[in-house]
């Protein structure tokens, strides 16, 4: 995974920079099994669920836990996620996850699914963030 810097931008980044592209995702009628095997292969925590025409749900490993075999991923999916264009400002997509205490954000270019950033996604940016900011000189004395 490529570690990218926020101190790199000059300005507020935008969605679109930071989200990880072409996200894996499944149908609606996709079995759980399908879904199980997708997040297990890729370390994934987040799955959206989309019709061919745009996303309608997702997924989570928490759904995933208690979820009995033989069901569909519109079983057990989230509606209605939160889903924000490829050109919002990372500032406002972090702010409303936090506020909707949702797990993921999917984004959108044109109505099509183009990427998702992850609270684990925001986490990595966020101690990034931190370390540019707070660079350790070395001097702990009191």
């Amino acid at each position: 995974m490529t570690t990218l810097h926020l101190s790199r931008f000059s300005e507020m980044p935008l969605v679109g920079a930071v989200m990880t592209p072409f996200p894996y995702f499944v149908r609606p009628d996709d079995p759980i099994e399908t879904v199980r095997d997708l997040m297990a292969r890729h370390d994934i925590r987040h799955v959206p669920v989309h019709d061919g025409k745009e996303p309608v749900g997702v997924i989570s490993d928490l759904e995933m836990a208690a979820d009995p075999p033989g069901r569909r991923a519109q079983d057990v999916m989230l509606p209605e996620p939160y889903v924000v264009g490829i050109g919002t400002s990372l500032a406002e997509v972090a702010r409303e996850m936090g506020k909707r205490r949702c797990g993921a954000a999917l984004v959108v270019r044109h109505g099509k699914l183009a990427g998702i950033l992850s609270v684990t996604d925001a986490c990595r940016l966020l101690a990034d963030a931190l370390e540019d900011s707070f660079r350790d000189d070395g001097d702990h004395a009191a």
